[in-house]
């Protein structure tokens, strides 16, 4: 079994238009895309969810099926246009998923398996949950505080999340199926891996996850921090191949492939 992933490819930054063969070129000279039997996508595809719609009709002639799940920016509403028309960015998502349910071979995942030549993968997006801070002796009080100073996710996401809060229900989305799965994967990483060199900034971008880990899962791949990985924690290898923005790039261009064996 070949396995592609990749995650934060944020389209829109990289391509203006809502236009295919943009896509299409965008696809060919960023992306690199190799044939394998399925690709997977860690979130954050893009704040438009016609263009994102155009890019997995075209990145799926690729693979045999692509499988994703949402991630931060795949939730926002930028502007006033967005608002009026999606009000929630729960209502955002749900388009997205309809756009995907009439694309054949991709599948969305949230909190959901599927069972690929036998191979059972787990999608979700996860959610940071400040606990990195926390745990380095920082209040909850002013996690929060520099949240809203700090974090995009806190002004465009509607309403306003309360991101422990919501953490804790993307987890029992993971655990309610993780004991069935030989693939995870998810938009925020369930380990204390380093963004960055701030403390405070790291817990934006993982959740404590550890207790996940004790049962059959081999691979887990992740996004969100805007750095490539290669590594294991236990018995779980932890992968990532995020693309990220064009300008202040720390991801990579192309997408990963990985053969499975054994699995």
């Amino acid at each position: 079994m070949k396995i592609a992933y990749k995650s934060d490819i944020h389209l829109d930054f990289w391509v203006k238009e809502k236009n295919r063969n943009k896509i299409k070129d965008f696809i060919k000279n960023i992306l690199f895309p190799k044939t394998a039997d399925v690709l997977i996508i860690a979130g954050d595809l893009g704040h438009d969810n016609l263009q994102n719609a155009l890019f997995l009709e075209e990145i799926k002639k690729y693979y045999g099926v692509v499988l994703v799940t949402f991630g931060n920016h795949d939730l926002y509403l930028l502007d006033e246009e967005s608002l009026n028309k999606y009000k929630t960015s729960h209502a955002r998502l749900s388009e997205l998923k309809e756009y995907i349910r009439f694309i054949e071979g991709v599948y969305f995942l949230d909190g959901d398996i599927a069972d690929v030549a036998g191979m059972k993968i787990l999608g979700a997006g996860g959610w940071y949950d400040f606990s990195y801070a926390v745990r380095h002796g920082i209040s909850l009080e002013v996690i929060r505080g520099q949240w809203e100073v700090i974090m995009s996710d806190a002004k465009y996401i509607h309403p306003k999340i309360d991101p422990p809060t919501f953490a804790s229900f993307e987890k029992e989305k993971i655990r309610s199926f993780i004991y069935d799965a030989d693939i995870v994967f998810t938009h925020v990483p369930p380990l204390y891996i380093k963004c960055f060199d701030d403390v405070l900034m790291n817990s934006f971008y993982t959740f404590y996850g550890y207790d996940l880990f004790a049962n059959n899962v081999k691979y887990w791949i992740f996004g969100h921090c805007h750095q490539a990985h290669d590594f294991y924690y236990d018995t779980v290898r932890f992968l990532s191949s995020p693309l990220g923005y064009p300008v202040g790039r720390r991801g990579e261009f192309g997408i990963r492939n990985l053969n499975l064996e054994g699995l």
